[in-house]
């Protein structure tokens, strides 16, 4: 129907508009679906749909679920005007799924923002889908549906502990591995890793929970631990496991996501620790800031066990005093063999 509405009869199309959406508000209760696909609709329509709706926001299609306005013209000022509809706390509090894809011309950076900050404020929405150029504008919107996702299981977790239908979830062999070290089974004596799916799959609170595991076990001696995604949490848990352990003698966490931070935590655990000999911990997503180097040596110059240490360090300073630790080590173990 709008093609015969072009630009050039602006009035006409706009007569157009507003009597579809004066005749979709005739049956505003019943909907929980628009789909409005391929429809060739400009952004004329969604500015007066929200001009309609925001008069009486509590009571206009209160029960929409999703909203495809995929393959049309939308660009600028509509997506604005649906931006504020979705801000507006009183309106569309069921909405979980808005698509925008495939618009015959890109989206206006003043739209873009508008509909990131909209994302943002919906509590509802756990789709999405849009094409935007601006990463961080995606990433707000990404953040703000992964959050709402979040909370809508938790929400449905609630429920279904309330009605007493709630099944605990079954732990994976992943996890039931790690259980298995913290509750110090003695036929794993070597944990050996490397760009296991199971693990990078396990959630951020279980991958946490595994560099605690070993804080009372006394049965593993080897650990490699690569390519994993481990970050500063894991290495936080696993400096104060190894704190405590006197088994360990081998770390490899090589390749994976420690930050400085994490650096700090790892080397205060080992300055406190006797067993382990060796630790490589190289290859990390991020380098390490110059403070944080310059914190390494001090955090170990009271161990006496490490004699081989894995380190990108860019600080030619912080390197000799970290050699001159390990040669230390190194000698105090050569003296007791020849005593």
């Amino acid at each position: 129907l709008f093609k015969r509405f072009d630009k050039t009869s602006e009035k006409s199309r706009d007569k157009i508009i507003r009597t579809f959406v004066n005749k979709l508000l005739l049956h505003a209760n019943e909907i929980t679906q628009l789909d409005l696909s391929n429809c060739l609709l400009p952004d004329k329509f969604l500015e007066i749909l929200a001009e309609e709706v925001l008069k009486n926001p509590a009571e206009r299609f209160p029960k929409l679920q999703l909203l495809n306005l995929e393959s049309n013209l939308l660009q600028g000022p509509g997506i604005e005007a649906l931006s504020e509809l979705i801000k507006n706390e009183a309106a569309w509090k069921y909405l979980q799924a808005v698509l925008l894809e495939n618009q015959k011309h890109g989206m206006t950076s003043e739209a873009e923002r508008a509909l990131a900050d909209a994302a943002s404020c919906s509590p509802s929405i756990v789709v999405c889908s849009v094409s935007i150029r601006c990463t961080f504008q995606l990433k707000d919107i990404n953040d703000a549906i992964l959050y709402n996702m979040d909370q809508l299981r938790l929400a449905r977790r609630d429920h279904q502990a309330k009605e007493g239908t709630l099944k605990e979830r079954t732990r994976n062999a992943m996890e039931l591995y790690f259980d298995s070290i913290a509750a110090n089974e003695s036929n794993i004596t070597e944990v050996e890793l490397v760009g296991e799916q199971k693990f990078l799959t396990l959630e951020e609170e279980e991958k946490t929970k595994s560099g605690a595991a070993f804080v009372t076990n006394s049965s593993v001696r080897t650990i490699k631990m690569e390519l994993l995604g481990l970050d500063d949490s894991f290495v936080k848990a696993f400096g104060e496991a190894i704190a405590k352990n006197s088994t360990i003698e081998k770390v490899n966490i090589d390749s994976n996501a420690i930050t400085g931070i994490g650096m700090r935590a790892l080397f205060a655990g080992l300055g406190k620790n006797g067993s382990i000999d060796e630790l490589t911990v190289r290859h990390q997503k991020k380098v390490m800031a110059t403070l944080d180097e310059e914190a390494l040596p001090d955090l170990i110059a009271s161990n006496t066990s490490i004699l081989k240490l894995g380190v990108d360090v860019r600080n030619k300073l912080v390197r000799m005093k970290l050699d001159k630790i390990i040669n230390a080590n190194r000698d105090r173990v050569r003296k007791l063999r020849l005593d």
